[in-house]
């Protein structure tokens, strides 16, 4: 079985779950500046305030959602390296066949 978000060169290509990430992320920093510029036209009636809070306000969600997009996927790679260390770590302190455990055809003492 391969696996289809391995590129030829072994890089990994984001599947279609790692592709929306950002549009979902842009969407939602969209959504919130849109709630901002409308709570402040309505309560101030000044568009240029509003346009400028929403803006204020999409810039701020991007780029925190940004470096929470980049913490989660650093805590996964290093969950990932630690697994794969442990993995061989418990390879190489696995116990070799001796004796009666020997496989057949294995004539050394």
């Amino acid at each position: 079985m391969t696996n289809r978000n391995v590129g030829s060169s072994g890089a990994r290509k984001p599947g279609a779950q790692g592709a929306l990430r950002p549009a979902e992320l842009i969407g939602i920093a969209g959504v919130i500046a849109l709630f901002v510029g409308l709570v402040t036209l309505l309560s101030t009636r000044e568009p240029l305030l509003a346009l400028v809070s929403a803006g204020v306000a999409l810039i701020v969600t991007v780029i925190i959602a940004a470096v929470f997009a980049r913490n989660v996927t650093a805590a996964e790679r290093e969950k990932q390296a630690v697994r794969d260390d442990s993995d061989a770590v418990l390879r190489r302190h696995e116990p070799k066949p001796r004796g009666d455990d020997a496989p057949e055809g294995d004539s050394r003492p």
